[in-house]
């Protein structure tokens, strides 16, 4: 009897997840042919993380990066692109552009400041800038980078108090 229940029931939650899986064709994970190796414009709700595979809401906190062959990757939070960037087997030929939130643009990911304290769609708390803003963004590239593969972001409840209270 129980074995049944379970079967049952496990039936159930994989007929409900098909049921509602996207499975649309406008979705978009990755675009090729992008010699240029520009950032792109993003189609709010169309473009899917490719680390945490939910759609791009807003730019705020959203980054793309392109591989030598020219295709393009898209992230709904800076903290997605550093991680899957350290699981990379060449991250040095790797373009990543990130979205400033002080100019609302694109930027070079190795050329802009960073915030550890952000709001962010995955909660890492990493934030981009163009412009270095003295306490809020100090942070480099290659620092954010080495916090993200540590753990060391908003997530993790230690992290979060320290820098909370401007301990860290």
């Amino acid at each position: 009897m129980k074995s049944s229940f379970a079967t049952v029931l496990l039936l159930s939650v994989l007929a409900l997840l098909i049921v509602t899986m996207d499975i649309s064709e406008s979705r978009v994970l990755v675009r090729h042919g992008n010699t240029q190796k520009e950032p792109l414009e993003i189609v709010l709700d169309q473009y899917i993380c490719i680390e945490s595979r939910v759609p791009i809401v807003e730019l705020f906190n959203s980054a793309q990066a392109i591989l030598p062959n020219g295709d393009t990757y898209f992230f709904n939070d800076v903290g997605n692109v550093l991680l899957w960037l350290g699981r990379q087997k060449e991250p040095e030929k790797i373009v990543v552009w990130v979205y400033a939130q002080d100019t609302e643009r694109y930027v070079l990911a190795k050329d802009a400041w960073y915030s550890r304290v952000e709001i962010t769609p995955m909660g890492y708390g990493f934030g981009a800038y163009e412009f270095r803003l003295y306490g809020t963004s100090d942070y480099y590239f290659n620092e954010v980078q080495l916090f993200a593969l540590r753990g060391e972001t908003l997530l993790h409840p230690m992290v979060n108090a320290l820098l909370m209270s401007n301990k860290l």
